[in-house]
Formats: structure tokens, sequence, C-alpha cells
């Protein structure tokens, strides 16, 4: 067993090496190609040209392209049907959404193929101001029939002051309207109706204090905890397909090594503008070609925040340093789905 995990350790050790020289050669080749002025095609005026550069990224496109259709038709031959019996905790993140593009969302998840019994709804609202309130008013609305929880926090896990807490309920043990004030502050009271909420309802709104996309995700993992077999993401402004869920469910029972998989992210304006149509040229790109060659690998780079799935018990255990994450002595807001990915990743499990 310890020759194995040497042998592992030398082997990516190696990988590390050679890729790192790899590297410095296509930088070396570059760098001398563009000091000599190489150019593999040029026009008789030299008005058009096709460098080493244009010759390197044609080569990693079509390489790129290879390795995508053959994964594409690798997921498309498996046949194995999804067993619906893994939990599913959605958590949808949400902040200042258009309400159209909101409803859609509900609705989307409304009409999803996965039993309603084994599929926990759970929305929280960056922001808790009667500004925010339609959100809620609209999650309320379209699962009125689901007896939805919902409860706006003063706080989130990251901003509760025990200190102002302790004296707060301390002056009110002074005119005697509190009795212990000890057990009270050791644990913002709100937070254990948040948490207690998201553990006995199925669907469930939660507006809590600003705090950024990865504080609201931070929410919903941890209130969740290990009620929930996997846990998938979302955003407030993506409409989903009826089969995503299932689909995605069925990569990770395919595969106990599969620690997350993503689903294919598409404009829904693209006929909009010029602009929207460009990005979602750039959307199927990075997703039918780069990412699917990354999926034959087994080390899809992101899982995209708008459709992704974790296993929750891997998940959990690496939350407080995602959370956590620093750059240079800042904590890190930004970068969030990436962040997931990568923890998954030095973990040793796969991603698709």
């Amino acid at each position: 067993m310890e020759l194995k995990l040497l042998l592992k350790k030398l082997g990516t050790i190696i990988r590390v090496v050679l890729t790192f020289l790899f590297a410095l050669l296509v930088v070396g080749v570059m760098v001398w190609a563009y000091v000599k002025g190489f150019q593999v095609v040029t026009s008789m005026y030299g008005i058009i040209s096709f460098g080493f550069y244009g010759l390197l990224l044609s080569l990693h496109v079509l390489v790129q392209s290879f390795f995508a259709y053959v994964e594409h038709k690798r997921m498309r031959a498996r046949t194995d049907p999804c067993t619906f019996t893994k939990s599913i905790g959605f958590t949808i993140s949400a902040y200042e959404e258009d309400p159209v593009y909101l409803r859609e969302c509900l609705n989307s998840i409304r009409a999803l193929n996965y039993p309603p019994e084994l599929l926990r709804i759970i929305m929280v609202v960056d922001g808790n101001s009667n500004d925010d309130r339609y959100m809620m008013n609209m999650f309320r609305e379209v699962f009125a029939d689901q007896d939805p929880g919902c409860y706006v926090w003063k706080n989130n896990y990251h901003t509760w002051d025990p200190t102002q807490a302790m004296q707060d309920v301390e002056m009110a043990a002074a005119i005697g309207s509190c009795g212990d004030a000890d057990n009270v502050v050791r644990v913002d009271p709100q937070q254990k109706e948040v948490e207690h909420l998201i553990q006995s309802k199925r669907c469930v709104c939660i507006m809590q204090k600003w705090g950024g996309k990865r504080e609201v995700m931070y929410t919903a993992f941890k209130a969740l905890g290990s009620s929930v077999d996997y846990i998938q993401v979302c955003d407030s402004d993506t409409k989903l397909d009826p089969l995503a869920t299932l689909e995605l469910c069925k990569v990770l029972e395919s595969n106990p090594k599969y620690g997350a998989v993503g689903g294919d992210v598409m404009i829904l304006n693209l006929k909009d503008s010029y602009i929207s149509f460009m990005s979602s040229l750039r959307y199927w790109m990075a997703f039918n070609i780069e990412r699917s060659c990354q999926s034959f690998f087994n080390c899809v780079s992101c899982i995209s925040g708008p459709l992704g799935l974790y296993r929750n018990d891997l998940l959990q255990q690496f939350l407080e340093s995602w959370y956590n994450q620093m750059f240079l002595g800042t904590h890190c807001t930004f970068g969030d789905d990436r962040h997931l990915t990568n923890r998954m990743l030095s973990m040793g499990y796969a991603t698709k």
C-alpha cells in the first residue's frame, strides 16, 4: 500500500515537471518565432499573414475538437438509467434578479423530471431589505402548494456579532425580560431558525444580509449539512431543461470517483443583440469543445455556477477552506465555482 502511494506521488511529480518543461518549450519556440519574424503563410504585401502563433492555436483547437468529439460519442453511448435514490439539495443564488428571469427559473425547477420527495429547493437571496422582498414573494407564489418556508435573516453566517448580542441580552436581563444570557449568545438564534427551516421544509427561501455570492452559497451548503447526497447549484437567471438534474445525477451515479459534473450552458437571449449572439458562440465553444475535451481526461477546470452537481459528502469536507480562500491576504469574493472545482480535483476526484 505504501509503495503504491509512493509511486502515485512520484507519478504526480513527473507529470508536473513534464508539464512545466513543455510549457517552457512552447514559450521558447514562440519567442524565437517572434524574434525571427517567422511566418507560415503571408500575402504578397504582408497585409495578411499566418504565423507560428496562429498555427499553434489552430492545432490546439483541432486537438480539443477531436477529444471533444470522442467524449460526446462516449457520453451518448451510455445507457444506464437513473436510480432515483439520491437526495438532492437544489440551491439557487439570487441577487436583485429580473422578475421575468427569476420566474422562468423557478417554473423550470418545478418542471424538473426528478422525484419531488428527493429534491429539496433552497433559494438564498443576497440582501434582506424591502427592495429584495419581491424575490421571496415570487418564490412563495410559485411554490405555494409546497408549503414553502420563508425567512428574513438579519445577519448571515459571518456577520453576527456575539459581543453586541451579549450586551443586548444583558440589558434585557437587567430589566427582567430575559434569563440566561450566556446560553443565548453562543450562536445566532436566527441561524438556528434558518438551519431548522432548511432541514425540515422541502422548499425554503432565505433573505440574508448582503455578503456576495460566495456567502449566499455558503449559507445553503452549511445549512443543508449532510442531509442530502448531492448538491446542485443554480443561478436565479437560469432556465433549466426538465432533464437537467436527472442527466447530471446519472453521471455521478455511473462512477464513485466522479466528484462533480457540469452541464451545457447556453445564452437564453442570443437574438437580442450582436453582443449576446457573440456571447452565445463563446459559450458554445467553451462547453462543447473546451470543457468536453477536459471531460475526456476527467478534469473539467470549472463546473459552471448556473448548472453543476457535487457530491455533498466531499463538498462538506472543504466547505470552510473554500469559503475562506485568500489571495495576497485578501478574502476572495469571486471565482467561487472555479475554486469549488479545484478543491474537488485536489482531493483526487474527477470532474465531468
